[in-house]
């Protein structure tokens, strides 16, 4: 199939990387080593356009580069709908071109539509997922949503998944980190985020405080953190603060070295609040981490309780002794990290996860020339 992948939340070539990003460059390479051929469509910001009327001119000339973008297309694919960034351009796309329409991650909720300011975003989200011959869903918590919009029939479960070989252990980028870090024989706690106001800060925050109360106990332990943002600057102030010479800022870390840096850990430790998929738990289990993490929505998706990690109620105080558990238990923490590689290869590999979308896509493809 030849197809035209949209993304209404922001290019794929994004220089910020992001869960969103990763996810949908993973999908992309994937379909694309099925033999499809994946074009990524011309970008627009979306994000609250119907309260944007100065925009809109420009939206409509960027629809148009979109059509032509698409032409000689088989179907159009979105990832990523919701009230706050509909597709509002895929619909209008697909109905000029007459081809079928794909959505990977839409979420739906009835409650924005009881809201002046959240409606018109409503509106067009819904008007996507309706007009969609088929749905994707990567969060469980969609499929209960689409359940209540769509037919059984126009939906189904896509398990989160790595591309083959991309997250594996390094023992030699191990050894070398650890030297480099000065770490010695202490358990390393790693931690990676976005660094940016909301949860993601919160969760730095709480790992920072989590290894200051351990360390007051006399455990033999260091924090690395990785990632960057706009609160960067102040959350390495805070981990310094707090932890001394015993945490090491990184800052923003290619995904293409992060398999060095998760394989010089001990344990994972982030504890996810509203976090939506949770990617970083899959490349860590990749490389060997057992993660830590809490039942605040994705986590539990991408992390089997007590066989790649351990789950914790959205409790600060139960996610330290959780990090406890790991730091003080080494025959734990190697049982754990060995059963995460292997989960993740059997439950969340991209390749065997995607293939039943890619024929669900063929398919309705194959159905629709017949028709036509």
């Amino acid at each position: 199939m030849k197809i035209a992948f949209g993304t209404p939340f922001k290019p794929v070539d994004h220089p910020r990387i992001s869960g969103d990003v990763t996810i949908a460059r993973d999908l992309i390479k994937t379909l694309r080593g099925f033999g499809h051929t994946v074009d990524t469509m011309p970008y627009f910001p979306a994000k609250e356009i119907y309260w944007k009327p100065q925009l809109w001119p420009e939206a409509n000339r960027a629809l148009e580069a979109m059509v032509e973008a698409a032409r000689g297309a088989d179907c159009w694919l979105t990832y990523n709908s919701y009230y706050k960034v509909p597709d509002a351009f895929g619909p209008l796309v697909v109905d000029r071109l007459g081809i079928p329409y794909f959505l990977f991650q839409a979420s739906y909720a009835r409650n924005r539509a009881k809201r002046f300011a959240t409606w018109p975003g409503y509106v067009l989200n819904r008007r996507a997922m309706e007009r969609a011959d088929h749905v994707f869903c990567n969060r469980i918590n969609d499929i209960s949503c689409c359940a209540k919009l769509l037919p059984e029939d126009r939906y189904s479960s896509v398990r989160p998944g790595l591309p083959d070989g991309l997250f594996t252990r390094d023992e030699a980028a191990r050894q070398r980190l650890r030297a480099q870090w000065g770490v010695g024989n202490s358990v390393v706690v790693l931690s990676a985020a976005m660094m940016r106001e909301g949860v993601k800060a919160t969760g730095i925050q709480w790992t920072i405080r989590a290894c200051a109360e351990l360390l007051d106990k006399g455990r033999d332990l260091r924090l690395v953190l990785a990632g960057g943002g706009p609160m960067q600057a102040e959350l390495a102030a805070q981990a310094r603060d707090a932890l001394g010479d015993r945490v090491v800022i990184l800052g923003m870390v290619d995904r293409t070295d992060f398999p060095g840096v998760f394989s010089a850990g001990d344990l994972f430790a982030f504890p996810g609040l509203k976090e939506s998929v949770g990617m970083v738990y899959l490349e860590a289990q990749g490389c060997g981490l057992p993660v830590v993490a809490t039942d605040d929505e994705g986590g539990p998706h991408v992390v089997a309780h007590d066989v790649s990690g351990l789950i914790t109620p959205a409790d600060e105080g139960a996610f330290t002794r959780a990090v406890d558990r790991l730091v003080q238990d080494h025959e734990l923490r190697t049982r754990l990290g060995a059963q995460a590689v292997t989960y993740v290869g059997r439950v969340h590999n991209a390749s065997a996860n995607y293939l039943e979308m890619a024929r669900a896509m063929e398919r309705i493809v194959a159905s629709r020339r017949e028709q036509g």
